[in-house]
């Protein structure tokens, strides 16, 4: 057996409050909108629990074919401040990763600094840095996307 042991750190600033780009975090709704990173794949959620303490399972492939799994353990999650979470993400048959991921949230000036850091172990070669780090960054720009669309619907107040 083989552990790759590996580090995705993207920041990005978002054009809006933290209290906009945390609904866009915890609300399922506009989760299924930005998570999965593949206008291919279908993404299916059996549940959302975005809470300390909390366990989500989501499943994802080829059409109606679901043949990558995720299960992530959510030990510390602290509104509007920080997301502290475990991933383990298996085909049918085997692991193929497992991650420690924080993603921490600062709003100045009525923008956001969005900090996502992942240490992940890719074990025996099922799973790999590119690839992941390619549909993390295609979630996040996605998640930009919807940030950017609900913004736009929240009323302007003249200063």
């Amino acid at each position: 057996m083989t552990v790759a042991h590996e580090k995705i750190e993207i920041e990005r600033i978002f054009e809006a409050p933290v209290a906009l780009v945390w609904r866009a975090w915890s609300d399922p709704a506009l989760r299924e909108r930005w998570q999965n990173p593949s206008s291919s794949w279908t993404m299916v959620f059996d549940n959302y629990d975005l809470r300390a303490g909390g366990t989500e399972i989501c499943h994802c492939g080829p059409g109606d074919e679901m043949i990558v799994h995720f299960t992530s353990h959510y030990p510390e999650v602290v509104p509007e401040k920080r997301i502290v979470f475990t991933t383990v993400t298996a085909d049918n048959e085997n692991v193929a990763s497992v991650a420690a991921t924080s993603v921490e949230f600062e709003e100045t000036d009525g923008k956001t600094q969005m900090r996502f850091v992942e240490s992940i172990a890719f074990i025996d070669g099922r799973e790999n840095l590119a690839d992941r780090t390619m549909g993390t960054k295609a979630s996040i720009d996605k998640l930009a996307e919807v940030i950017e669309a609900e913004t736009a619907k929240e009323p302007r107040h003249a200063g």
